[in-house]
């Protein structure tokens, strides 16, 4: 067993243990070792002159411009302290985890190492959702499963990623792999109901659309749907779709109906009108790097605890570094958006799947925080090793090194 094989096995469980709330010594136990690994790899690759493995991530411009911006607010941070923390686990612990998966999922048995680890980290975080959902009085829940905020981010990354799966083991008639993996979203649209998040079934939607979309438009020629399949995958999506809207509006009046009528009243408009007017007096640099950075002026002003940051993924980072800092987060966003877009078009299956599982967690990600601000510890990490595995095999397939 090599060096990235063994790398492969640290970044498939790591994936695996950031499904977890409380995991995290176990995440950084695998984190560190993966990394040794990988930096073991890369030197005996430098010294015998190796190709076959790629070391270097695609995203490394935009992911270093937008986090220099982050260290450099620590010049200008009204709390040095809590920048420092956030640049170690924002900034550190996720372009580990990024360069990590990236470089683990090109050892030979990646595939069938990230696919059944995840699928089976996969089963466990939902079985424990529900337990602790259904048959868990409230006052003694543990959240294992990261609670109602985290949970939701975490399907919205696991869900296109298992469809990409179907789609491709049904192109490649491997009906378990198919027939699991359907079970697998039946399963997650379970999970997701049970959490009650309005935003999730939004997501899910758009992620749903981003599919049936691309499949007609941008499908390599031998898998792409005919004139007589277009019409059931048009089918299969609007009810789909359907289906979500359906549960939002269930969801909606199950949460009115448990909310008492004084507290009904959505205040995040009232926060996002105070975040406006606190970046309008730093607008160019912002307040520092660092989730609720501001926390204690928001809670007084708007007599909220919840209310301790903005609540948006997009206005939180104009607070913190300024639209400087949300225009390099921008940047990095398109970039990876630019990426995925290339690896759909290239007509090859593998990378087309990748490519479509890696818009649509970018997707499900920008819309997950336009209302909360979840970007952050185990959301991250998983995002950003789940883009790590999805860029390593789609530019694989897309361009294969001549020794596979």
């Amino acid at each position: 067993m090599n060096l990235v094989t063994l790398a492969a096995w640290c970044a498939a469980l790591f994936l695996a243990a950031t499904l977890f709330s409380h995991t995290v010594a176990l995440r950084l136990v695998l984190l560190f070792a993966g990394t040794a690994l990988v930096l073991a790899a890369a030197l005996r690759a430098r010294l015998r002159d190796g190709k076959e493995i790629a070391f270097t991530p695609p995203l490394l411009i935009p992911f270093a411009l937008w986090a220099g911006w982050a260290a450099l607010s620590l010049a200008w941070t009204i709390d040095p302290g809590i920048t420092r923390k956030e640049l170690q686990n924002e900034v550190g612990y996720t372009l580990l985890a990024y360069w990590l998966c990236f470089v683990g999922a090109q050892a030979a048995s990646a595939p069938r190492l990230f696919v059944a680890i995840g699928a089976l980290g996969a089963v466990a975080v939902c079985a424990v959702a529900l337990r602790e959902i259904w048959f868990t009085t409230p006052g003694a829940t543990l959240l294992l499963y990261g609670g109602p905020g985290a949970f939701p981010s975490t399907l919205l990354i696991l869900l296109p990623c298992t469809l990409a799966i179907a789609w491709y083991a049904a192109r490649r008639k491997r009906h378990v792999v198919m027939s699991f993996s359907i079970a697998l979203l039946a399963l997650y649209v379970v999970a997701g109901y049970a959490v009650q998040n309005r935003v999730f079934w939004f997501a899910v939607g758009v992620q749903i659309v981003l599919f049936a979309f691309l499949l007609l438009v941008c499908a390599p020629a031998s898998s792409a749907p005919n004139r007589h399949t277009r019409p059931f995958v048009l089918t299969l999506a609007a009810l789909a779709v359907a289906g979500a809207a359906v549960i939002v509006v269930k969801v909606q009046g199950d949460r009115l109906g448990a909310t008492p009528s004084e507290m009904r009243e959505d205040t995040r408009f009232t926060l996002w009108q105070s975040v406006l007017d606190r970046i309008a007096e730093r607008p160019l640099a912002g307040s520092g790097f660092g989730r609720g950075m501001l926390r204690r002026g928001l809670r007084n002003e708007l007599n909220n605890p919840q209310l301790w940051h903005s609540h948006n993924q997009l206005l939180d980072t104009a607070l913190q570094l300024g639209w400087t800092g949300l225009a390099l987060l921008l940047l990095l966003f398109g970039w990876t958006a630019w990426l995925g877009w290339g690896l759909v078009c290239s007509r090859n299956e593998v990378a087309f799947a990748c490519g479509f599982a890696l818009l649509a967690v970018l997707a499900g990600m920008v819309i997950r925080n336009m209302t909360d601000v979840l970007w952050v510890r185990q959301s991250a990490l998983l995002y950003w090793g789940a883009v790590g595995v999805l860029l390593a095999w789609g530019m694989r397939a897309r361009s294969p090194a001549p020794a596979r």
